[in-house]
C-alpha cells in the first residue's frame, strides 16, 4: 500500500465534493442548520461534563460528612483528577487544531471560485464538511495510524464493562453519561471521571446470601456480550484496506460500536430499576469472563496491527503517525492517557489485608451514607442507591 498523504490517504485527503467544485450559493447564506448541529454538539459536551462533575462534587460532600465511610487517599484523587485534566487538554487541543485545518483545507479548494468575504463563513464550511466522518477516515486509514485508533475501540469496551461491574453496585446509575462523554469528548477523560466517582463512592456492602434461590444467569450483561462482538468485529474489519477505500461500507462498521456501547447505559437510564433482577455475585463472575473475551480480542488485534505497522514503517513510523494530523493526534493522546489511567488504577487498588477485613467485620454496616436530612446515598445493590425516610 502506498504511504498515506500528510493529512490523509490519497482517496480521502481531498473530499470528492471538493473535486466537483460546485458553485457556492448566491448571497450570504445563514446556514442555520449546520451552526445548530455544530454548537449543539459542543454544548452537549459541556453539559454532560458539568452533569458528571456536579454528581461527583455531591458524592464527595456526602462522603466527607460520613462518620463510617473511609475517605480515599487524597493523592489518588489528585492523580486521577490530573489525568482527567491532562486528557481533556491534550485531546481537545488537537481537536480544535483539526477544526482549523479542516476549515483552511475547505477554503483552499473553495478559493477556486474566488469566494467573497461574506461567503467564507463557518456555516458554509460546516454545511459542506462532515467533520466526524472525515476525522475517522483520516484516523483509521493507514497501518501506523490504525495501530493507534483501533485501541480506542477496546478501551471504550473496557469502560462499558467497568461501568456495569463496578459502577452499579455503588449506586452509580447514570452510566449513560460516562459512555456518552467518552464517545463525544474522549474515552480517557470519561474513564478518569468515572474512576474518580468510584473513589468518592461508599464501598459496596457484603451481598446477602441468596439462600435456596437459584442463580439467574440471564441478565443485562447479555447486552454487553453483544456489545463486545459489535465492537471487536468492526475493529478487525476496519483494518482491511477494503474499508479504507469504500466509504459506503466504512460508516456502518464505524457506527456499530458507537451504538452498541450506548444500548445498555440508555436502557438503564430509561427502564425503572425494579425491572432488572441482578444477581451481584453471578454478574461479577460473568463480567470476569467477559473481561477475558475483551483481553483476548484486544490482544489479538494489538499483536496483528503491531506486526503490520512495524513491517510497514517501523517503530518510528508508528510514533510519528501521532503527529501527522491533529485528528490522529487526538486519538493517539486518548490512547496514551487510557493506558496511563488503567495502569495507575491497577497500582492504586490494593486488596485489604485479613486484619482490615476482620476490623471492618466488627464495625456497623456502612451501606448508606447520610446526605442531607432525609436522604441517604447508598452503595449497595443495583438500585438507585438512594433511600428516603
Amino acid at each position: 500500500m502506498a504511504p498515506p498523504a500528510r493529512y490523509g490517504p490519497p482517496a480521502y485527503s481531498i473530499p470528492q465534493r471538493y473535486m466537483h467544485r460546485e458553485p457556492p450559493p448566491e448571497g450570504a447564506d445563514s446556514n442555520t442548520r449546520p451552526y445548530i448541529i455544530f454548537f449543539s454538539y459542543l454544548l452537549t459536551c459541556f453539559l454532560v461534563t458539568i452533569f458528571i462533575l456536579l454528581k461527583l462534587i455531591r458524592r464527595a460532600s456526602v462522603l466527607q460528612k460520613s462518620t463510617t465511610a473511609r475517605l480515599p487517599p487524597k493523592k489518588h484523587v489528585w492523580l486521577f483528577g490530573g489525568l482527567a485534566v491532562g486528557s481533556l487538554l491534550s485531546t481537545w487541543t488537537q481537536m480544535f487544531q483539526y477544526f482549523r485545518i479542516s476549515y483552511h483545507q475547505w477554503l483552499m479548494w473553495r478559493s477556486y471560485y474566488e469566494l467573497e468575504p461574506h461567503m467564507r463563513h463557518w456555516g458554509l464550511w460546516l454545511k459542506e464538511t462532515s467533520l466526524f466522518r472525515e476525522a475517522w477516515e483520516t484516523v483509521i486509514v493507514g497501518n501506523a495510524r490504525y495501530w493507534w485508533s483501533h485501541q480506542i475501540f477496546f478501551f471504550a469496551l473496557g469502560l462499558g464493562l467497568y461501568l456495569e461491574q463496578k459502577g452499579l453496585p455503588r449506586g452509580i446509575r447514570y452510566t449513560w453519561a460516562f459512555m456518552l462523554l467518552g464517545q463525544i469528548v474522549a474515552i480517557s477523560f470519561a474513564t478518569n471521571l468515572f474512576l474518580l466517582t468510584l473513589l468518592l463512592s461508599p464501598p459496596a456492602p457484603p451481598s446477602a446470601p441468596s439462600g435456596t434461590r437459584g442463580h439467574k444467569w440471564l441478565g443485562p450483561w447479555l447486552l454487553n456480550l453483544l456489545a463486545i462482538f459489535a465492537t471487536a468485529y468492526p475493529a478487525m474489519q476496519l483494518a482491511d484496506e477494503h474499508y479504507w477505500y469504500h466509504p459506503t461500507h466504512f460508516m456502518p462498521m464505524l457506527l456499530a460500536p458507537h451504538i452498541a456501547l450506548m444500548v445498555l447505559p440508555v436502557v438503564r437510564a430509561l427502564v425503572p430499576p425494579g425491572y432488572f433482577e441482578d444477581d451481584i455475585q453471578i454478574a461479577d463472575r460473568i463480567y470476569n469472563y467477559l473481561w477475558v473475551l475483551v483481553f483476548a480480542n484486544g490482544g489479538l488485534m494489538l499483536g496483528w496491527t503491531t506486526v503490520t505497522a512495524y513491517a510497514y514503517s517501523g517503530v518510528a513510523g508508528i510514533v510519528n503517525a501521532v503527529f501527522e494530523h491533529p485528528a490522529v493526534g487526538s486519538v493517539g493522546f486518548d490512547v496514551v492517557f487510557c493506558w496511563t489511567t488503567w495502569i495507575c488504577w491497577k497500582r492504586t487498588q490494593t486488596k485489604p489485608t485479613r486484619t482490615e477485613v476482620s476490623m471492618h467485620a466488627d464495625e456497623p454496616s456502612t451501606e448508606f451514607v447520610r446526605d442531607g436530612r432525609d436522604t441517604f446515598v447508598g452503595a449497595g445493590a443495583y438500585g438507585d442507591g438512594i433511600r428516603r425516610r
